[in-house]
């Protein structure tokens, strides 16, 4: 694929966040609240060529509701991006992650996200690294009027022969193609095939861009959240591009 600027978002080199391109995400509570995906001392520096955003430690959680707890921070793009009905949808950037006093091995403690949404359909479609695993995230949100407790799920994969290693702060390419019209997604990642469902159960329609640090810990009935004990992480991400190939 051409890579030319005419599909490149943002290069993130600026060492800040452009507000033009990105916000702080929330989402309605339901009860005329919204809920903040905001730590209170997260830090911003330029990192790698890219942007790098430290939460150390994490403090950010919710009791009940597992869509509040997992994002830390999170931020989102200013604007949505079409997925063409009958081409290729194609999304991309560069990311590198190290974690602190968590369990690197275990990728839902704390990892830095790629994460592509579709609130319309409940449709998500990420990459996460903790900095020495990667994996990906294929989900249908629980949302009321959207989806059910039948429709709704989330599957964290791992692919321990894709023969992809990395390390604290290394960079991975890291790419989601969405063919809407044949309900496909493939996860590619160094060029590299990481996952695919080529069964969507409804083809995503308009995808907000994200990026920040989160945990994936299910909420305990009786403890309420346990996603948080301390740790802390870093994401670093450049290039995220948006192409109809």
């Amino acid at each position: 694929m051409l890579k030319t600027e005419t599909n490149l978002y943002d290069d993130m080199s600026k060492g800040r966040v452009d507000p033009s391109k990105w916000k702080i995400l929330s989402f309605p509570m339901g009860n005329g609240e919204n809920w903040v995906w905001e730590e209170p001392k997260a830090r911003i520096a330029s990192r790698n060529g890219g942007l790098a955003l430290t939460v150390d430690p994490f403090t950010r959680k919710h009791d009940k509701i597992h869509m509040f707890d997992d994002p830390k921070q999170l931020y989102a793009s200013t604007r949505t991006f079409p997925v063409s009905r009958d081409q290729v949808t194609v999304f991309e950037a560069e990311m590198g992650a190290e974690t602190y006093r968590s369990n690197a091995e275990d990728l839902q403690d704390a990892f830095a996200g790629l994460i592509l949404m579709d609130f319309a359909t409940g449709m998500i479609f990420d990459f996460i690294t903790t900095g020495k695993k990667i994996g990906a995230i294929y989900e249908r949100l629980l949302i009321p009027g959207v989806t059910d407790e039948k429709t709704a799920f989330t599957y964290l994969v791992e692919a321990p022969f894709s023969g992809i290693r990395t390390r604290p702060e290394m960079m991975h390419h890291y790419m989601v193609r969405i063919d809407a019209q044949k309900k496909r997604a493939e996860w590619i990642v160094d060029g590299k095939e990481f996952f695919k469902s080529e069964s969507l159960p409804v083809a995503p329609k308009d995808i907000l861009v994200g990026w920040g640090l989160f945990t994936l810990k299910p909420v305990d009935p009786e403890k309420g959240s346990v996603s948080v004990h301390g740790q802390g992480a870093t994401g670093i991400w450049k290039n995220f591009r948006y192409s109809i190939p």
